[in-house]
């Protein structure tokens, strides 16, 4: 229900570079606090008009929609409009595959998986029939002047053409917080689509217990694979006259066509599935069958580079009466490993929505106001790209940083004692197990596990003991949690930012 406030002399107006989860997310959250009190205008290219509607485009109008399914932890999820969760959360359109934790407390629920597809269509759907906002099919071009616009949110991704634009407000961010030896670091991963249905219960030990894959799940799901730089060296996609620019550079996926591994776009194939020689495809085929996922459930393969950056601010004054602010990635670019990225944008989006819903009296914005969302802001930042930090120079025994890549690679050379990978895999399953319980539905029996674990190639074996467990108790610890204002038109309390353990 969008709320009626009492009539203010000028509207909030408001532009929102970049349409995607959290772009949409913030349009509507603000309209469903101030209502016709705001003039939300959206902006994003991948959109199309279609009769009288906005629609994302297709791979035909040359838009290649992302498939992934992300994980909403309920700190999150349950902050949203109430419209926009009855619309999201669906039968057969969310699984809840992750146990109760700081981020998912048990009185809020547990964690969603969900289709991004599907959040971005749900909040496209919301922004045009729920709370009126007005959507531009075409990126977000800065104007010659600020004047009548009050707020512009910049939510077009991690190379936001929109945040360079406007580098001498927000500076340019910096990669050297996150470089080893001098370098950035960045990681190769490759994207597994699957259709097989397994149950959450035996997929969660196997994929926290290594760190080689990672399975989230929804009916299928996607099942993604850090790779070596030599690994990485073979994702290329073969053409009639050799490679061509597609899968790893242009977010191109490659679906199966018999044997093969085929673009719809480019009409390339992934050199892997076709060349008998690969080092790599014994090792995706050694993944599927670690998770009980047949080759023949494979439907799309995809490729892409972690890496992280350091942003110095996140809110600035543009213009006389204009202040701009950093969303999404366009403000915090993660490392997806521990599942924050979303769930980082989206309280980055509810934070400047209740702020702009209690500061916004229909006079000029000052700095200050918002030097609560800016703590929060910085915050986040610290938070998870510390966090994320972690996963990708986990410590070893001795408290030495030892990058996932050197892990994998020291993992694929020998000497290979089978016996003893097995048994200590299978005993990190066990223990996990065991955490689990009470937090999850019933899980199957050890033997089960064994199973799985003697499947694998002893290469494959040695690669997930050498990755190690998730260090989810080393990366743990409080949560920021949005506290949203009490909702009432006169409200005045800002909101603010809580830890919780």
């Amino acid at each position: 229900m969008v709320v009626r406030l009492p009539q203010r002399a000028v509207p909030l107006r408001v532009d929102v570079a970049g349409g995607g989860p959290v772009g949409l997310s913030f349009a509507c959250m603000l309209k469903s606090m101030l209502g016709d009190q705001a003039a939300v205008r959206v902006h994003d290219r991948r959109w199309m008009r279609r009769r009288n509607r906005i629609v994302w485009r297709g791979l035909a109008d040359g838009n290649m929609r992302r498939e992934q399914v992300v994980t909403l932890q309920s700190n999150v999820w349950s902050l949203l409009p109430q419209q926009v969760r009855q619309r999201l959360f669906v039968g057969g359109r969310f699984s809840e595959m992750w146990p109760l934790g700081p981020d998912s407390p048990a009185e809020r629920g547990r964690p969603r998986n969900i289709k991004i597809r599907w959040i971005e269509d749900c909040l496209l759907d919301a922004a045009q029939d729920v709370y009126g906002v007005e959507l531009v099919p075409q990126a977000y071009s800065s104007p010659d002047s600020w004047d009548g616009l009050h707020v512009l949110a910049i939510a077009d991704g991690a190379r936001s053409a929109t945040r360079d634009s406007l580098k001498d407000h927000f500076g340019t961010p910096s990669r050297d917080l996150y470089s080893v030896d001098g370098a950035p670091l960045d990681e190769r991963v490759l994207g597994i689509r699957v259709t097989a249905k397994v149950h959450d219960e035996y997929t969660v030990p196997l994929t926290v217990c290594q760190n080689r894959f990672l399975f989230n799940s929804l009916g299928g799901g996607f099942i993604n694979m850090r790779l070596t730089a030599e690994e990485a060296s073979e994702i290329v996609a073969l053409g009639e006259c050799g490679p061509v620019r597609c899968i790893g550079v242009l977010g191109c996926t490659m679906r199966p066509q018999g044997p093969r591994f085929v673009c719809d776009k480019h009409r390339a194939v992934l050199k892997p599935s076709v060349d008998r020689l690969s080092f790599l495809w014994p090792r995706i085929m050694d993944g599927l069958r670690f998770f009980g996922v047949d080759a023949a459930d494979v439907a799309g393969i995809t490729s892409f580079t972690l890496g992280m950056q350091q942003m110095s601010k996140f809110t600035a004054q543009i213009g006389p009466r204009t202040f701009g602010f950093l969303l999404g990635d366009a403000a915090n670019a993660l490392h997806f490993w521990p599942g924050r990225g979303l769930n980082t944008g989206l309280k980055g989006a509810l934070s400047l929505a209740a702020e702009l819903r209690t500061r916004w009296r229909g006079t000029p914005f000052h700095a200050a106001d918002f030097a609560v969302h800016e703590g929060i802001m910085q915050q986040l930042q610290y938070r998870e790209k510390s966090r994320a930090w972690i996963t990708m120079l986990m410590p070893d025994e001795n408290g030495a940083p030892r990058g996932i890549e050197d892990r994998i690679r020291d993992g694929l050379q020998g000497p290979f004692d089978r016996n003893a990978l097995v048994a200590t895999l299978y005993e990190r399953v066990r223990t996990i197990k065991a955490r689990l319980a009470g937090r999850m539905g019933s899980l199957p029996a050890d033997e089960w596990f064994l199973t799985r674990i003697n499947a694998m190639d002893v290469r494959t074996l040695k690669v997930m003991v050498e990755s190690g467990p998730w260090i989810t108790r080393r990366i743990g610890g409080d949560e920021i949690v949005i506290r949203m204002p009490q909702e009432r038109p006169n409200s005045t309390q800002p909101a603010g930012l809580s830890l919780v353990s």
